[in-house]
């Protein structure tokens, strides 16, 4: 039995437009298209015997930021699962540019990189705090080209696929047009049907 899913990849050209050209961000979304600042403090046991946050910690972390990107606007992932609804991973990267220590304030920014009826891809920067007076824990949203302040650690990205609870592929905005519409408006672009 092939359990791989055959879903087909996202299509960076032709998934940003509606065939009615409509876009469902409106105009004046602050938050659309741009990064979600969710806030945390390195944990000892985050670290390895180097000092440093074990690289799996990251990933844990994309989660975090994705998990706080979907609430920011008044989802949960326990909603979506309700509706009968999966968004396991398909592929995770990172980049390790300087590490993370203990105790570190670290920030996690989050965005959706690429977004259709099918899949949706998440982008990550963690960054360190610094200098230590602008710390501050509050979830923030961030526009898409503005700068973000602290010291770049990690990039990386997920991609995930929407699945039904049988584990089938199945279009978003078919069978959950409301939850379509809202992501594309986080996502900040005007979405297809197809």
């Amino acid at each position: 039995m092939d359990d791989s899913l055959n879903v087909p990849s996202l299509d960076t050209d032709s998934h940003h437009r509606d065939p009615a050209g409509a876009n469902p961000a409106g105009p004046d979304s602050a938050e659309a298209g741009g990064w979600h600042r969710t806030a945390l403090k390195v944990r000892y046991q985050e670290t390895d015997k180097m000092a440093v946050v074990y690289h799996a910690n990251y990933l844990n972390w994309f989660e975090i930021g994705r998990t706080e990107m979907i609430r920011s606007i008044g989802l949960s992932y326990r909603e979506i699962e309700e509706r009968g609804i999966y968004l396991p991973v398909l592929e995770a990267r990172s980049r390790f540019i300087v590490p993370a220590r203990y105790d570190d304030r670290i920030w996690i920014y989050t965005r959706i990189g690429a977004f259709s009826p099918l899949r949706l891809e998440y982008e990550y920067e963690i960054r360190r705090c610094e200098p230590e007076e602008a710390w501050s824990m509050d979830a923030a949203p961030f526009a898409e080209n503005a700068g973000r302040p602290g010291t770049l650690l990690t990039t990386g990205a997920t991609e995930h696929v929407w699945l039904s609870l049988d584990w089938k592929p199945v279009r978003l905005n078919k069978i959950a047009p409301d939850l379509y519409r809202r992501i594309a408006r986080l996502a900040g672009e005007a979405q297809n049907s197809d």
